[in-house]
């Protein structure tokens, strides 16, 4: 995390808070999990363009997809927003200069989210 704080150009890059927006119609850990993997499936058109990491945390019947997006720009390109899954997710960007927030992205690219059941990288 070191390496990307001192590399990381806020400018030419944005970061975003991601969160399933359907977490109460979630069952089993393992469902949840295929959900983030056939996101990242239709995400192909954005691989230039994205990085991300979405965890699923919690325990069957009540769990939660959630992560970090980093994107390149400013705004969310087509190439993220006309996944198909896209809709189904909130996209907030947060100030990366926060230490706070620099703590959480750490947390969530190392898996070490409270209550971490399952994992997917998107690169």
């Amino acid at each position: 995390m070191n390496w990307l704080w001192e590399h990381f150009d806020p400018v030419g890059w944005s970061i975003w808070k991601v969160d399933y927006k359907y977490n109460e119609e979630l069952t089993v850990i393992f469902m949840s999990s295929n959900l983030v993997g056939g996101f990242f499936n239709r995400l192909e058109r954005a691989r230039k363009y994205a990085f991300g990491s979405l965890v699923v945390t919690g325990e069957n019947n009540n769990n939660a997809i959630s992560g970090y997006f980093i994107i390149r720009g400013q705004e969310i390109p087509e190439e993220v927003y006309d996944a198909a899954d896209f809709e189904s997710y909130n996209f907030v960007k947060v100030d990366s200069s926060k230490t706070e927030v620099r703590d959480e992205i750490a947390q969530y690219f190392a898996w070490t989210v409270p209550g971490f059941q399952d994992g997917k990288i998107y690169k």
